[in-house]
């Protein structure tokens, strides 16, 4: 058995600026790659996202690792799929929309305006001469609502017993109607990271860096409308866990996205839940595949993985300062006299060395 990296785009990466979030699962490898579809449109006036990625097979050729000294390898990590052609349609409206690739595997679609509750829509790829085309979507038309709060605890994490972590919970309000209604929810994080400040003759600090990363994205929070009979009563819920670092240092956002989904998208996480909670008893089901919504027009008993969804969505913030945090956490990048630039971490010394990360101070930064 080996291991490769599923994308499953929680649609609220329009809002998580383009970070992908990655659940582990063990699969043979196959003769021949699948292709992984991770994409979610959401009524938000955000930048909708379509990833797209390969997986591992025995047939899969070496790549280029190092182009200097031509070292070729090869590995089970999902490869991105570059070149397709990502139409999404409206089949009430006839509307035609395109997506532009923005970096491989990345597909945009900038300036589309959110849409309506109860409009059916479908997702077309046209790449390695074939056409994948996703099962239509109706974007459901309610959404409860997050009453956010955290808390900090001291809990085994893997091999540490004693492990300091926060804990992001809600109180839900449910939507004021007795069933016909799925809900599912995504965190992301943002947080503001202190670079090294380098004495100089004009006392110029360095460039602000904001970093962005999905919290617990093994964690997948569901609610079925249908199981429950209390329109509008308040529920419980814990959305993610991750353990305290130095990102605590300063201002850390928690997003949370909740999303008002198909039956069929919640069936689907059911199912990617019960995966990953796979435990490994004679009674859990197999590591295996799980067929999302997408098919091959032209041979439809090909497995395509991940899923394409229409939700309805809101956004909650919260946030943590380093008052709130009651350990202690050391400074990994203070200025220390006499320390050489080489001496400090990479990531003391650049932004870019984190994979989603930027200048930009987000709009939302002060409003709460």
């Amino acid at each position: 058995m080996t291991k490769f990296r599923i994308h499953l785009l929680w649609l609220m990466l329009a809002l998580f600026n383009s970070c992908v979030e990655k659940i582990d699962f063990k699969l043979d490898r196959l003769d021949r790659e699948r292709l992984i579809v991770s994409g979610t449109l959401t009524d938000l006036a955000e930048t909708q996202y379509v990833y797209l990625s390969q997986t591992t097979s025995n047939a899969r050729k070496p790549f280029i690792a190092d182009e200097e000294r031509k070292i070729f390898t090869l590995n089970d990590l999902p490869r991105p799929v570059e070149g397709a052609r990502v139409m999404l349609h409206c089949k009430e409206t006839g509307d035609l929309w395109e997506y532009q690739e923005t970096k491989a595997g990345t597909y945009e679609l900038i300036g589309f305006r959110p849409p309506r509750p109860g409009l059916e829509y479908e997702l077309e790829i046209w790449t390695q001469e074939k056409v994948y085309r996703s099962q239509p979507q109706r974007m459901p038309e309610v959404v409860g609502e997050d009453k956010l709060s955290f808390s900090f605890e001291r809990a085994r994490l893997e091999n540490n017993p004693e492990a300091a972590l926060i804990a992001i919970a809600s109180e839900v309000t449910l939507p004021n109607q007795t069933g016909g209604y799925y809900l599912r929810w995504a965190v992301e994080e943002i947080y503001f990271w202190d670079l090294t400040f380098f004495p100089n003759p004009f006392n110029t600090p360095p460039p602000p860096c904001y970093v962005t990363e999905i919290s617990d994205a093994e964690r997948i929070t569901l609610v079925n409308g249908d199981l429950l009979n209390r329109p509008g009563a308040v529920s419980s819920q814990i959305l993610a866990k991750r353990l305290v670092d130095q990102s605590f240092l300063s201002r850390h956002y928690f997003n949370v996205k909740q999303l008002s989904i198909t039956k069929d998208a919640h069936d689907y996480w059911r199912k990617v839940r019960q995966l990953v909670n796979n435990t490994g008893s004679v009674f859990d089901i197999p590591p295996a595949p799980i067929r999302g919504n997408m098919y091959n027009v032209d041979d439809p008993e090909e497995v395509v993985l991940g899923y394409f969804e229409v939700a309805k969505a809101k956004i909650t913030r919260i946030y943590t300062t380093r008052a709130d945090v009651p350990f202690f956490l050391e400074e990994v990048c203070e200025y220390v006299p006499g320390k050489r630039a080489t001496e400090y971490k990479p990531t003391c010394l650049s932004c870019n060395v984190f994979p989603n990360s930027t200048s930009q101070q987000p709009e939302w930064w002060f409003d709460q």
